[in-house]
């Protein structure tokens, strides 16, 4: 659809950048982020664990000195006169440290229900908190020591010992001591996460700013190096330095690099040489067309150039074949029509179709059968046409004095078709392209593609083709999986 004569083409749309310090604030802010989740992990979770911890340490250290001290004054007092209420209130405060209160209940079962009497303290007579009351009833319901940590106001830790009087009701000691040193400790140990928290982010933002600033740097050259090679400036390296994830990216890149700019070549040198086949032919058609023009040609002249341009056409037709049916196979549009075949039968088939050649030019071409009856599922007309270009390229390039050989056998398997023939060999610098388009193009032995095309159709079929050559030998061998 054609566009409207009045509205003028849109420009096309420019390809949308991302910020060039995106991966850096990223980065910078993962860094951040961790440093900050760990300093809040240890704000809020270290911390409160440890002032629990140690303030039911003082807890168990204040139970077990004022347990100890009631235990030894009871002792005492068993075996000597026994103590006072005062002198068991001052014994305990001096062995604890704390502030402690005898309570003493009204009745045998008062402590129960909470209704307690303050009977002697280090600091008067005042009367008890609540919870320190509650705290001495508990204590008296079990007969044992029960403490807690007051955390309600001023940090404290309280305990209740169940203590027995020459002839006094129940009674309970009560030992409070504050834990002004904890919260301290604590607060110190905040301040100094406070400080560290903040240095480890200074220290996060500069190792992720220099992180980022090195990736993101690493990350444009690839960048820069794949639009070069984008635009067809295959010279451009890849940094391939590096054990982690983009050293392997750049060793991929720069593979990919080498890799192009092998098919760039080829390309070119396919085009060149494609235009090089085509010219030579065309020039000759051209020049024979203006000698037939000439009116004082005679007849035997006049039909040796029709026969020069007919053979010129024919070279141009194969040509346009070769390179139609090449394309073919590398664009995977070739349809192959797989049958069981013999493989003996397909070899001689083709051999027959060189048998005006042979003895036209006085060669000699053998079929041999190597073992039992070779039969294959393949399509036979492209083995056909492999056997085909293998038998034209060695009747081309061997001795004209010499026989070419087609063997046919089965070896572990696999169908093998090998074709011999005797002549100058390949040389050892043309062996690696030997598959490559219009190789050896120029020469008076066609453009260079039949090899091309038989190694395509061999892969094509699953099978393989390779050559082996020595001084005065070369062979070509065709293997078919069963």
């Amino acid at each position: 659809m054609s566009e409207h004569p009045d509205r003028p083409p849109r420009p096309p749309a420019a390809p949308r950048r991302a910020s060039r310090w995106s991966l850096r604030l990223r980065l910078v802010v993962a860094f951040l982020v961790v440093t900050l989740v760990a300093v809040g992990v240890i704000a809020l979770q270290v911390l409160p664990t440890l002032e629990s911890s140690l303030s039911q340490q003082r807890l168990l250290s204040l139970t077990s000195d004022a347990e100890r001290a009631a235990t030894e004054q009871e002792a005492a007092g068993r075996s000597r006169r026994p103590p006072t209420p005062r002198q068991l209130v001052e014994t305990v405060a001096a062995r604890t440290g704390g502030t402690v209160t005898l309570l003493v209940a009204d009745g045998r079962r008062a402590g129960a229900s909470g209704a307690m009497a303050v009977r002697q303290a280090t600091r008067g007579t005042a009367a008890p908190s609540d919870a320190a009351m509650r705290l001495a009833g508990r204590a008296l319901q079990v007969d044992r020591p029960r403490g807690e940590v007051d955390r309600r106001g001023r940090l404290a830790a309280r305990v209740a010992v169940p203590v027995a009087l020459a002839g006094e009701p129940p009674a309970v000691l009560v030992v409070s001591e504050g834990l002004e040193d904890v919260h301290s400790t604590v607060g110190l140990v905040g301040r100094r996460v406070l400080f560290g928290g903040l240095l480890a982010l200074l220290v996060a933002l500069a190792a992720g700013a220099t992180l980022a600033v090195g990736v993101s740097a690493r990350i444009r050259a690839l960048e820069r190096g794949s639009r070069e090679v984008a635009a067809g400036r295959f010279t451009t390296r890849f940094d391939t330095v590096g054990g982690d994830e983009l050293g392997e990216l750049g060793r991929s890149l720069e593979t990919m690099r080498r890799q192009l700019a092998e098919l760039d070549g080829s390309r070119k040198r396919f085009i060149a040489t494609a235009s090089h086949e085509l010219r030579t032919p065309l020039s000759s058609l051209s020049g024979f067309v203006e000698l037939l023009r000439d009116e004082e040609l005679d007849e035997d002249e006049r039909r040796a150039f029709l026969d020069r341009l007919s053979a010129q056409i024919g070279r141009l037709t194969r040509l346009a074949d070769d390179l139609l049916d090449l394309s073919r196979l590398e664009s995977g549009g070739l349809e192959l029509r797989p049958e069981v075949c013999d493989l003996h039968d397909v070899a001689a088939a083709v051999a027959d179709e060189f048998a005006p050649v042979v003895e036209r030019e006085g060669r000699t071409l053998r079929v041999r059968l190597v073992g039992g009856t070779v039969r294959q599922r393949c399509d036979p007309d492209r083995v056909g046409q492999v056997i085909r270009i293998l038998v034209d390229n060695a009747l081309k390039h061997g001795d004209a004095r010499a026989a070419v050989e087609i063997r046919v056998a089965r070896s572990g398997g696999v169908a093998r078709i090998e074709v011999t023939d005797h002549g100058p060999g390949i040389a050892a610098e043309d062996v690696p392209h030997l598959f490559e388009p219009f190789h050896g193009a120029g020469d008076r032995s066609g453009a260079g593609l039949g090899l091309a095309i038989a190694h395509e159709l061999a892969h094509r079929m699953r099978g393989s083709l390779r050559a082996s050559t020595a001084p005065g030998r070369t062979t070509f061998t065709l293997e078919l999986p069963a």
